[in-house]
């Protein structure tokens, strides 16, 4: 039909739908041991974090993918990540294919631009 899709709008939608993707090709794994474990083993391409996940356990994550200097992302709620792979809430997902990391990193960066300032 159409052709470029480059212009076609990223929206919450379009990313949750390319993270079940990524889920259903492997290309992933949640929850957080699983998430730390990843991390530690140097295998993450980009870490994504709920938005209303524990502030302990993310600091946690967020503090292992600084030191192993991976880029991490926060985007959705848990119940929102969980529903994209088809499981119950996840706090944390980790890419692990360097490709769809950069994929996933430029559509969260265009959809967090496309957000209006929000007055939290």
């Amino acid at each position: 039909m159409g052709r470029g899709g480059s212009a076609k709008p990223v929206t919450k939608e379009r990313i949750l739908s390319s993270v079940g993707l990524a889920y259903r090709a492997s290309l992933l794994t949640s929850g957080f041991d699983a998430v730390e474990l990843a991390l530690h083993s140097g295998a993450v391409g980009l870490l994504i974090l709920s938005t209303d996940g524990s502030e302990k356990q993310k600091q946690k994550l967020v503090r292992i993918a600084r030191e192993e200097e991976v880029p991490l992302k926060e985007f959705g709620t848990s119940e929102e990540l969980g529903r994209a792979i088809g499981r119950d809430s996840r706090i944390a997902i980790a890419i692990l294919d360097e490709g769809f990391a950069g994929k996933l990193k430029s559509m969260i960066d265009e959809y967090s631009n496309v957000l209006p300032d929000k007055a939290e």
